[in-house]
């Protein structure tokens, strides 16, 4: 093969997980928005807000099975493509394993009595309370995952120094429940379920708004405005959420991987005031080229508090030892670039909402313009895209290791420097069977996909729409009877 084994292993595991996290996206959004549904349906006593949950139920039941042949795809890859990463995370990391497959579990379980046992729960808060378990499941999934991701970036557990020092042979002075915190933990998982969720909600919305501007039946639109409601606003409030913790996501690499933020922000030298931000730009001989000059906007951005004053760290000095620069342990270049767009797009759906707001308190109805919803369809499908954009910012920002330094701007032992814990060098297969393989696993992507999106929305069209209210006003029937009966047992036992 024209491509080397450590190259062609990153490759597939980045289009693996690319295409997965969409699914976990997705079946996150749909978890929340069911769980959303049935509450208010309970509580308003509305039957197009059940209607709603018991449709997009059916098509979570898809989802999570492609899903879950899909994870394990992605379990075989990892002790496939990366056997010596694998080895080290069975020694030190692999509890964070263990919860997220009880997570699944929860999940397992729950899901098929939700969906298929619809009918027979007269309680219909408890019916609504698996819909909890679900979401909880879902979330506690992705959430483990990224914990895994936290100790890649900042690996705790262990004993580092002896690590190293042995050529990555010795693993001693094991703490398994270190791994579920490390430094990077907290601001990952803050940011990242906050992205999950916009992305799997943006999937709703845009299908939702299509579907509105479509359909001429009312039953349905009734249906499709009530999807837009709730994504809309979980979309408000999520799109401010990411913003403070997209800042203290980099707030915390200033101070843990200043390598990694000298990367993402292009800063060769480090200073302590007048930092500019750097729009866009490359490295071309290790210099700046192409890029804008937003003077002082970067101190600011970092320091709010002390008007700019305070240390920004650059590559150069962190990356070199003895007068000489390592250039090898530079993260590519293209990350900042992914960093602008991930900000970017982040600022323009905020102004998006901020309109939907504003007409929204001018009393203007924004959902029901025609305009503001294809812009929705729009932005929709950018914040899918950011949410994509910005996981592959947080993972090339690694390369060349694939777990990187416990110590920010690494650690000197014994006359070597050493940046990182592996290299995807070290942690890849070098057996000729990952390159077949690796083909598969592209097909099945290509076959699945389209599949899973076409027989979702299949499935949730199947039942006619009349058929699917009158389960509506059935469980709010049984609800409000319930609720009688326990408020006025008296006449109920005289009926």
């Amino acid at each position: 093969m024209f491509i080397s084994y450590p190259n062609w292993d990153a490759a597939m595991f980045a289009y693996t997980i690319s295409s997965h996290i969409l699914l976990v996206t997705l079946s996150m959004g749909l978890a929340i928005t069911i769980t959303i549904a049935e509450f208010l349906a309970l509580k308003k006593k509305d039957k197009y807000y059940d209607t709603l949950a018991y449709k997009l139920s059916k098509a979570l039941v898809i989802f999570f099975a492609v899903g879950t042949a899909s994870g394990t795809i992605m379990a075989m890859e990892l002790f496939l493509f990366w056997p010596a990463f694998m080895k080290l995370v069975g020694e030190v990391s692999i509890g964070p394993f263990y919860v997220e497959v009880f997570s699944f579990l929860l999940e397992a379980i729950a899901l098929p009595m939700y969906v298929y046992f619809w009918k027979d729960f007269k309680n219909r808060w408890e019916h609504w309370g698996l819909s909890l378990a679900v979401t909880v499941g879902t979330y506690l999934s992705a959430f483990t995952v990224t914990e895994i991701n936290a100790w890649m970036n900042t690996p705790n557990g262990f004993n580092i120094k002896a690590y190293l020092l042995s050529g990555g042979t010795k693993v001693i002075d094991v703490n398994p429940l270190a791994p579920f915190l490390t430094p990077s933990t907290a601001a990952e998982e803050l940011h990242m379920s906050g992205a999950i969720y916009y992305a799997g909600l943006s999937f709703i919305l845009g299908y939702f708004i299509y579907k509105y501007l479509k359909t001429k039946n009312m039953d349905e639109k009734m249906i499709d405005r009530r999807a837009i409601n709730i994504a809309s606003v979980f979309l408000i409030f999520d799109i401010i959420y990411q913003g403070i913790t997209g800042s203290n996501e980099l707030t915390t690499l200033l101070a843990i991987e200043p390598i990694k933020y000298s990367a993402m922000e292009l800063d060769l030298y480090p200073v302590t005031y007048g930092a500019p931000e750097h729009i866009f730009g490359i490295l071309i001989n290790h210099h700046l080229a192409y890029y804008v000059n937003l003077p002082l906007a970067q101190s600011l951005l970092a320091y709010p508090f002390t008007f700019g004053h305070g240390a920004i760290p650059g590559l150069v000095p962190l990356t070199t030892y003895h007068g000489v620069t390592n250039y090898s342990v530079w993260p590519p270049s293209i990350i900042h670039d992914t960093l602008d767009l991930m900000v970017g797009f982040g600022v323009l759906m905020g102004f998006y909402w901020l309109y939907v707001v504003i007409q929204y308190f001018r009393k203007k109805d924004p959902l029901s313009d025609k305009k503001t919803l294809i812009a929705g369809i729009f932005f929709a499908a950018m914040g899918i895209f950011t949410m994509e954009d910005g996981w592959y910012t947080a993972e090339v920002g690694r390369v060349p290791f694939i777990i990187k330094s416990a110590f920010p701007g690494g650690i000197v032992l014994d006359g070597k420097a050493y940046y990182g814990t592996m290299t995807i060098a070290q942690a890849a297969s070098h057996s000729p069977v990952v390159f077949p393989i690796g083909i598969a696993i592209i097909f099945f992507y290509l076959i699945a996909f389209p599949l899973t999106f076409y027989y979702a929305g299949k499935v949730m069209r199947v039942s006619k729409t009349e058929e699917d209210l009158k389960i509506g006003e059935d469980d709010i029937k049984m609800e409000e009877e319930r609720k009688n009966r326990k408020t006025n047992p008296a006449k109920a036992g005289m009926r």
